[in-house]
């Protein structure tokens, strides 16, 4: 770096009790995203482990037209990610996208799904990569063994444990579990958490970033395209109950499985959307607090769970 963040613009800042985030102008052209551990995080926030860039090292280059991996450096408790621009995805589709801003989501969305394909299936990819299971799951789990968390954490517990049942929380639970046992072969080298939130685009004919490294691990390709997928799955949800009709909540995960292709599988995948649907609301609750809305998720998540988030592959709420 160039510059640092002492002497860098602020272009934006927001934070939960999770993640802080920090977005500086570069001098030299280009954006710098600092995230930082919120208040009520159990564990510090990390960059990619040894093992993890020694995984990604041993990859030869990944590219996909239009998006990158972008890795982070470590600056005491903070990690700093380069990126081309100062809005992620999740932040532009709050906003009224013009067509050309629609298509500029879409290609970067295309690429994403490619990246994943790529890093999912690159020679080299059985490297050790210091973590067992995705991370977002592993704390899932611990909150629905628990129900405990600060804010409304245990409010939310036991508004979804009283509208699941017993079957359908210990088929989650189970869901949460089958993510940290060792996959046949070792199963692919995952991004772990892969999010419109972490997706960044830059002006036009340039690439985004996809900022990649706290969560690389190993185990089923599905889980990749599932968890990001879900992000769009419950943006349909929640505008559905408000009678919107948003298409680019349908276009841009179409161009994502359209980048990514053929393989993944359905199930997998379809059971990844709706844990990261559960563990959004989980955070949400415990790291920002109660909103009316997480009664809708209580209420849309048995039917989820029954079809093992089929919505997400299709289109549908």
């Amino acid at each position: 770096m160039t510059t640092t963040p002492l002497t860098a613009p602020l272009v934006d800042a927001f934070a939960t009790g999770f993640l802080r985030t920090a977005i500086h102008r570069l001098p030299a052209g280009g954006y710098l995203w600092v995230r930082r551990p919120g208040a009520d995080r159990p564990t510090s926030l990390t960059g990619p482990t040894p093992g993890a860039r020694a995984a990604l090292d041993s990859l030869p280059p990944l590219s996909s037209p239009g998006v990158c991996l972008a890795l982070p450096t470590t600056e005491s408790d903070a990690l700093h990610y380069p990126a081309p621009g100062a809005d992620s995805v999740a932040k532009l589709l709050w906003t009224d996208l013009t067509p050309a801003a629609t298509a500029h989501l879409a290609a970067a969305l295309h690429g994403t799904g490619r990246l994943l394909r790529a890093l999912h299936t690159a020679p080299g990819g059985t490297a050790v990569t210091d973590r067992t299971g995705p991370g977002g799951p592993a704390r899932l789990a611990s909150w629905m063994d628990s129900g405990t968390g600060p804010r409304c954490a245990r409010q939310l517990h036991g508004v979804l444990r009283d509208r699941l049942g017993d079957a359908r929380w210990k088929t989650v639970r189970a869901w949460c579990h089958a993510l940290t046992e060792p996959s046949p072969g070792g199963g692919a080298l995952l991004h772990g958490a892969p999010s419109t939130g972490g997706l960044v685009p830059g002006p036009a004919g340039t690439d985004a970033a996809l900022f990649t490294g706290e969560d690389i691990t190993r185990g089923p390709a599905g889980f990749d395209l599932g968890w990001l997928l879900g992000e769009f799955l419950e943006l349909r949800m929640t505008t559905a109950a408000r009678a919107l009709h948003r298409p680019v909540l349908t276009d841009l995960p179409a161009a994502l499985l359209d980048g990514y292709g053929a393989g993944a599988d359905p199930g997998t995948t379809g059971r990844a959307a709706v844990l990261r649907i559960m563990t959004h609301a989980h955070d949400f609750a415990a790291y920002v607090g109660w909103h009316a809305e997480l009664d809708l998720y209580a209420t849309t998540l048995p039917r989820y769970i029954d079809t093992e988030g089929h919505a997400a592959l299709d289109g549908t709420a």
